[in-house]
């Protein structure tokens, strides 16, 4: 290109064509989108339509185990007091046969006394 005017070019970038460019690939994008939209619908459309109703005698099932808990917190939290209590009170294992639970503590206590000295 010839250069004029002190060694620079004469004109600008016109904008016309930048903004038919920018317009033509924005409405091409919402059509993009749109179709994506139109056929995302006509496939639940079409699923729903080849979905048979469940039978109305049709047995209800319970999951398998294990099951998920609702609030896990809340059931570990039950568990170690329930262990708690098992650990650290007296209570009947078997009562015919005379077995007893004693708190943790005191059976330590008890094997301490019965070891022999070293």
């Amino acid at each position: 290109m010839s250069t004029t005017n002190g060694g620079h070019e004469p004109f600008d970038v016109t904008a016309r064509p930048v903004l038919l460019a920018a317009a033509a690939l924005v409405v091409v994008l919402l059509l993009v989108g749109a179709g994506q939209f139109a056929l995302l619908r006509w496939f639940d459309r079409r699923d729903l339509a080849a979905e048979a109703p469940p039978a109305p005698l049709a047995e209800q099932r319970t999951a398998p185990e294990p099951r998920l808990l609702p609030d896990p917190r809340a059931a570990l939290l039950e568990l170690r007091a329930e262990e708690d209590v098992l650990l650290h009170t007296y209570g009947w294992v078997n009562r015919d046969a005379g077995i007893v639970r004693i708190p943790i503590a005191r059976a330590i206590d008890v094997l301490a006394k019965k070891a022999p000295a070293r």
